[in-house]
């Protein structure tokens, strides 16, 4: 089966949902977080969300709850596909389908068991036109720590080094102070803010008592 033949306007609106994925990270686990736009047949953006902290609600919830009526006979880029499963809420599938999309267009299936294409097949029993696929390399980077868990069963794991060119991160009497840049720096905080956890040693805890 040949894949599906995606257009710039696929390309522009998936882009779109792919960032605003990335403003659940570090606060929406055990679950993806996932980006949603949803589009008129006219081309406007009628409704966008991403997973709220915590992981509730869904980012198909929050654009259809965005959209209202103006839901019907849009199309939704996702950045994962809709779960199928009722959990703390109903299935986002079974919310496209009540809300009247006629197209779905997704990044990447589901590697849940609970989902595993299972999203998918209930939008295309209701009739909605489903497409997968595109961007897949980039949701994948987004949700690394998800589907890291799911697919390896082990969390996926970032090492932040800061260190001279002689491999030291102190002088001599312990102390250390800005041995990196601005925007080393700045990247550092990125990372702290984008992961669920983060791990140091006991003597930084005790040296620094770091927040």
């Amino acid at each position: 089966m040949a894949p599906p033949a995606f257009s710039e306007d696929d390309r522009h609106f998936m882009r779109v949902a792919l960032s605003l994925s990335k403003r659940g990270l570090g606060n929406v686990w055990p679950n993806p977080s996932v980006g949603c736009v949803l589009i008129s047949a006219d081309g406007v953006i009628v409704g966008r969300g991403h997973t709220k902290p915590g992981g509730r609600p869904h980012a198909e919830r929050v654009a259809l709850d965005m959209a209202g009526d103006l839901a019907r006979g849009a199309t939704a880029y996702v950045t994962l596909e809709p779960c199928s499963h009722f959990g703390k809420s109903p299935p986002c599938a079974a919310g496209l389908i009540e809300a009247g999309v006629t197209r779905v267009v997704s990044a990447l299936t589901d590697p849940d068991d609970r989902v595993s294409g299972r999203g998918h097949a209930m939008l295309r029993d209701a009739g909605i036109s489903v497409d997968v696929g595109l961007f897949c390399d980039q949701a994948s980077k987004i949700n690394e720590g998800f589907l890291s868990r799911v697919e390896r069963k082990r969390p996926f794991v970032t090492l932040k080094l800061a260190a001279t060119m002689d491999a030291r991160s102190a002088t001599r009497s312990g102390e250390s102070q800005w041995i990196t840049g601005d925007a080393a720096r700045e990247h550092g905080h990125l990372l702290r803010a984008n992961h669920d956890a983060i791990l140091v040693g006991a003597k930084t805890v005790l040296a620094d008592d770091p927040t």
